[in-house]
């Protein structure tokens, strides 16, 4: 993957300064809110890596994530739970997202990364977690590397240079480490992106778009988010090689590597207020191998 894949363009920055409400530094209790949204995530993850067999499909899998949150309480999503299989890991450029249909089937061996993003009590914890089924040395190399930028970040993004440089870090820490940055398979190439607190009508309701007029993309996101990101602008939110504008705020951050075949990524939610920036908790380091 060639710099050119992530090229920056004067009219993208110009609009990732537009003034937005999102930039407001969090309070105590938006804070401990995210918090739980972002523990319910992460537990319905780890949960369904503990039930998880060879033999079960992507969809299944979705399913029993979305099952599990439903009965949590959660009615609205960021995204509809994302289950990648094996080679589906990579994020293939411009296909990255839920399985269509049954998807493929979990074998020996595999890599698989589950991401969901549940809207409790009207905040959103976005989240995904990497695993294999067995031991993986590779995998468990890449996440090691992996927990290495997670704890550079925070010092990172307090850095007075602008979100890109941030991005352009990540990319070379990749590179250099001889895997390939993951950030081709999302739209704009992000690192991460804002998240909100929703109202109570799209906290009681996903919303999702129907895929038939609005496209397979759109019809995976929650239309609250949706909303929320086309009402502040869209540029200001996303964290690429283009962002110039304030980073306060709560991003869902989610680096994504490719290696032999198979992706591995974290994503989880980072605090930034003006005098320091930290992730929500550790729940994201504990390690579960599919029996």
């Amino acid at each position: 993957m060639t710099m050119s894949r992530f090229t920056s363009t004067p009219l993208a920055r110009a609009l990732s300064r537009l003034p937005s409400s999102s930039t407001r530094p969090p309070s105590a209790v938006d804070v401990e809110a995210f918090g739980r949204a972002q523990r319910l995530a992460f537990g319905c993850a780890q949960a369904c890596a503990k039930e998880m067999r060879v033999g079960w499909t992507e969809g299944r899998t979705a399913k029993w994530m979305f099952d599990y949150l439903h009965d949590h309480g959660v009615r609205s999503f960021l995204h509809k739970p994302i289950v990648a299989f094996g080679d589906r890991t990579l994020a293939h450029d411009d296909h990255w997202g839920p399985p269509n249909g049954p998807g493929l089937t979990l074998k020996e061996g595999d890599v698989v990364i589950l991401d969901c993003a549940p809207v409790l009590e009207g905040y959103t914890g976005d989240i995904a977690y990497t695993l294999a089924v067995g031991d993986h040395p590779g995998l468990d190399a890449a996440r090691d590397f992996l927990s290495e930028i997670r704890a550079e970040l925070p010092e990172r993004i307090m850095d007075p240079a602008t979100s890109a440089t941030i991005f352009d870090w990540v990319d070379k820490r990749i590179r250099d480490a001889g895997y390939e940055n993951g950030a081709g398979g999302y739209g704009e190439h992000i690192l991460g992106h804002r998240v909100y607190k929703h109202g109570k009508f799209f906290t009681r309701h996903a919303g999702f778009p129907p895929q038939r007029f609005f496209g397979h993309f759109l019809s995976w996101h929650g239309a609250g988010f949706l909303l929320n990101t086309a009402r502040h602008a869209i540029n200001p939110e996303v964290l690429n090689v283009n962002h110039r504008g304030l980073k306060t705020g709560v991003w869902a951050v989610e680096p994504h590597l490719r290696v032999d075949g198979w992706g591995c990524k974290f994503e989880e939610l980072l605090v930034v207020q003006p005098d320091r920036a930290y992730w929500l908790d550790d729940i994201s380091q504990e390690r579960i191998v599919i029996e």
